[in-house]
């Protein structure tokens, strides 16, 4: 038997470009502490919030409203951002976990498991006994940057859906942009 059919070319819009980075947000949640699954997500995330204004401009290119629009923003939101700014430095696997604690002894055990999952457990005091304990890790752009990768994302998902939302109130709808 032998079948046959057509691809559709589906229609891609810049939310819809947008609820993918979202949707690969919320998947770096869970996976915070995997070093072997979290860069997947983070870097669906990337791609989809960059590729949002690459739609909208796909999008409302015959659209003179959104052309003066975009150039403001482009000299202003889009490009000056730290957000923006780090996604172009990129990214890396943290050098090492850390947390503070005072004690006369302690022990430290890490063992990541074949599927990335990383477990610490601390021994406190040398008889005690040890304890599996939460692994935290705090994933950054640069060595400098003190803030954590979650929160450039999620300020990153914030001013793009505030962008989006403003394209609204100026009357450019989603539907009239006809999609990529």
């Amino acid at each position: 038997m032998q079948m046959h059919g057509h691809m559709a070319r589906v229609p891609v819009t810049a939310r819809q470009k947008f609820s993918e980075a979202a949707y690969f947000y919320n998947g770096m949640l869970p996976h915070r502490t995997n070093p072997v699954v979290f860069p997947y997500y983070l870097s669906g995330f990337v791609s989809a919030l960059r590729s949002v204004t690459y739609y909208l401009q796909k999008q409302y290119a015959h659209d003179e409203r959104f052309k003066e629009w975009y150039a403001q923003k482009r000299n202003t939101a889009l490009h000056v951002e730290p957000f923006d700014l780090c996604f172009k430095q990129g990214w890396k696997m943290p050098d090492k976990y850390g947390g503070v604690i005072t004690t006369t002894f302690l022990a430290v055990r890490e063992e990541a498991e074949p599927n990335g999952r990383v477990r610490t457990f601390l021994k406190v005091e040398n008889d005690g006994p040890e304890e599996e304990v939460e692994t935290q890790i705090s994933w950054h752009f640069t060595d400098d940057d003190p803030q954590d990768v979650m929160n450039h994302c999620y300020e990153g998902l914030e001013k793009m859906d505030a962008m989006l939302k403003e394209l609204t109130s100026l009357g450019l709808d989603e539907n009239e942009g006809g999609g990529g």
